[in-house]
């Protein structure tokens, strides 16, 4: 997309929340390829990222700040000042397994950012990183924008509900009453913003820097040393590849025909299994990768409105399609042998 037709002209400056995380510093490096200046909010200083983005993109082009807590209205309207878009990525990552800790503080920070942007009539575009567990639960359905996974929700605030899974299904619900309540607020409110989601699947490709675990994709390198028991336990999932998120998160920002979409990223649907025979064949030679046993019950979820976000990424940016899985991965295994 030429960029006379963004929704912020080139050179405005645009606010990314929880900057150092996985997908959140892929953004910032989308933004500055594109001319825009970058403030990145972080809870304490990052040497390393200051480093790496002033190094590439000079000085000027991304300022750290120092957000010590989204409880903290006045730090988040310091951080507002003088923006004119946001992608708000922080959220809690913590997997405490109190509901009461997390859901109801992610939704409270969400909704913090949106009322603190309303203040700032500058502030024309807000995008929201969700996550697919906004929208996935664990039964083989066809998934329409509208769907929410209330699945997750119920389990975490069920007392009843406990065992291994009770800290992922609080993660989910935080995701799913974050991204809906800001929705709802939206509507009720009507503020001077257009507001858009990002939901990613579970998220491979490129780690910016060696100081960063990589999230998704640092738990998925440990299969190179014989771990594989955090990618084994997919029996399926959805899957993507974190520069396609960042550019997604792009498109919601800038595109002006994108007002209040959730945008899929969902790519390949695929097992652990298959994730580690891929690894396999980019890693012939490593004898730590090691094949689990084949007990995969294939699913068979379709999530309808991951075209509509394949063809933003065919229209902003020229790709062709999604980036494979496959690609994916040899990015983020790269140097590590």
């Amino acid at each position: 997309m030429p960029h006379g037709n963004h929704a912020l002209p080139v050179g405005s400056r645009v606010l990314v929340t929880g900057a150092n995380g996985y997908i959140a510093t892929q953004v910032v490096e989308q933004l500055l390829l594109l001319g825009y200046v970058v403030r990145g909010t972080v809870r304490a200083s990052k040497p390393w990222l200051d480093e790496y983005f002033h190094a590439k993109y000079g000085a000027d082009a991304f300022e750290p700040v120092i957000v010590s807590s989204f409880s903290n209205r006045d730090e988040i309207d310091r951080a507002l000042d003088g923006v004119d878009g946001i992608v708000h990525a922080a959220s809690d990552v913590s997997l405490n397994t109190d509901p009461a800790q997390v859901i109801p503080w992610v939704v409270r920070a969400t909704l913090d950012v949106l009322e603190l942007a309303a203040q700032r009539p500058a502030i024309k575009r807000v995008v929201l990183v969700s996550s697919s567990t906004a929208l996935y639960s664990i039964h083989p359905l066809t998934y329409a924008k509208d769907t929410w996974n209330d699945r997750s929700v119920r389990l975490a605030w069920d007392p009843e509900s406990s065992g291994d899974t009770k800290n992922a299904e609080i993660y989910s619900a935080s995701k799913t009453e974050g991204e809906r309540q800001s929705y709802k607020w939206m509507e009720e409110h009507k503020p001077q913003f257009v507001l858009n989601s990002v939901l990613p699947a579970y998220t491979f490709g490129k780690v910016l820097s060696p100081e960063m675990f990589g999230s998704t994709m640092g738990y998925t390198r440990g299969a190179l040393k014989g771990d594989s028991r955090f990618i084994s336990a997919f029996p399926q999932h959805w899957f993507v590849d974190v520069e396609d998120i960042a550019r997604l998160c792009v498109v919601g920002l800038l595109d002006p025909s994108v007002q209040a979409e959730r945008i899929f990223g969902f790519a390949e649907n695929l097992s652990g299994r298959d994730i580690i025979s891929i690894l396999q064949k980019l890693r012939p030679n490593n004898p730590h990768i090691t094949l689990p046993a084949e007990n995969v019950i294939r699913d068979r979820t379709e999530v309808l409105p991951r075209k509509r976000a394949e063809d933003l990424l065919r229209r902003f940016y020229g790709q062709t399609g999604w980036t494979s899985i496959r690609d994916s991965l040899e990015k983020g295994i790269e140097g590590w042998e």
